[in-house]
């Protein structure tokens, strides 16, 4: 009796230690890349604010949006976010997640932090911010709302706490999603090279790129880290332009978008012969144009006003044109259109979504 006693104490403290180790919390941020839209000065650099250390402060402009960042340098399962304020603190603020940096990835798990009110010391408070169940992200950014002062945004700490062992990969990486045209119906491809506790994929079709319906499913294969490859068939494309972009889900419910990506079911020979992407724009468009030797063509964008936001005039010597059109500071976000004329008599329009 006395032995097995011996060895159910030390089962269960070896049981024990593990659970504590697994569970144990650790600033993730700590001495990590940072960034920020402005500094107060030199003395105040983003990266003070995750040093460890209460002496060296980071400092913004002296605007209300402003925002400082941290690269945790991989996906990491996030438990909270804990910011140590110097006087100049955030009366309303936002705490946004990612893994690709963008910081719209992870809508979802987004936290906003409204009517804060700290001390006017020289350490106005802390604000711990739970984050919200099975977060699991590599970046984390502060994004002011509202300034408590005159001053900008000032942070001692910038602390995000999570679990190093238990979130390094996350449930699914998908990768190469692509669609193509196959006599009158489309075929949809992607490929997955980390696949965990994935309940399976929504495939989502548009014909305006902005609102979007299911259209199928297939269920995941949660092979690891193999590779797996996937297919589905839209057996019913709407004619003209269709957006495509697939709903990853977890089994607990949780879900991510790819990107959006499109087809043309025009079988228009004048439509045929051009392409536009990437849709959405970000930072720039390209144009593919296959015409007639010497065609001159008329190149536009309008916004959702009809206003010309781009205009030119192009010549095609051998009938075939690749251009790129740079987006400029009036081509904000939101939907537009794409014009294309020619001296053949030939029209080609398309809508577009900058992002």
């Amino acid at each position: 009796m006395k032995t097995t006693s011996t060895f159910n104490f030390l089962a269960l403290m070896v049981a024990l230690f593990t659970a504590q180790t697994i569970n144990a919390q650790t600033n993730l941020a700590l001495n990590k890349t940072a960034t920020a839209s402005s500094l107060e000065g030199n003395g105040y650099a983003a990266s003070y604010a995750f040093d460890g250390n209460q002496g060296t402060r980071f400092s913004s402009g002296f605007t209300d949006n402003e925002w400082i960042s941290v690269d945790l340098g991989a996906s990491h399962r996030i438990s909270s976010v804990v910011l140590t304020w110097e006087r100049a603190y955030g009366t309303d603020f936002n705490i946004l997640f990612s893994n690709n940096g963008t910081y719209t990835d992870l809508n979802i798990d987004s936290i906003q932090v409204r009517n804060n009110s700290l001390s006017g010391n020289s350490t106005a408070g802390t604000n711990t911010i739970t984050a919200k169940a099975g977060t699991i992200a590599r970046y984390v950014r502060m994004q002011g709302i509202h300034r408590a002062t005159q001053y900008g945004y000032s942070l001692w700490e910038f602390q995000v706490m999570g679990n190093t062992a238990v979130a390094s990969a996350l449930p699914v990486t998908l990768i190469n999603l692509s669609a193509a045209k196959q006599n009158n119906n489309v075929f949809i491809q992607w490929t997955t090279v980390i696949e965990m506790n994935n309940d399976g994929f929504s495939i989502e079709r548009s014909e305006d790129g902005a609102h979007f319906n299911a259209i199928g499913w297939v269920k995941g294969q949660n092979k690891g880290s193999v590779t797996s490859n996937y297919s589905y068939t839209d057996n019913q494309p709407a004619s003209g332009r269709n957006y495509y972009r697939i709903r990853q889900v977890d089994v607990d419910g949780r879900s991510t978008y790819t990107t959006v990506i499109s087809v043309n079911n025009n079988n228009n020979s004048s439509a045929a012969g051009v392409k536009a992407y990437p849709v959405p724009v970000k930072d720039h468009l390209i144009i593919e144009y296959k015409g007639t030797a010497n065609e001159k063509i008329t190149v536009s964008i309008f916004n959702a006003a009809g206003q010309a936001v781009y205009n030119n005039s192009v010549n095609i010597a051998t009938g075939e044109q690749t251009m790129v059109i740079n987006r400029t500071t009036g081509m904000t976000a939101g939907t537009y259109f794409l014009a294309i004329s020619s001296n053949g008599n030939k029209t080609y329009t398309q809508q577009l979504f900058l992002q």
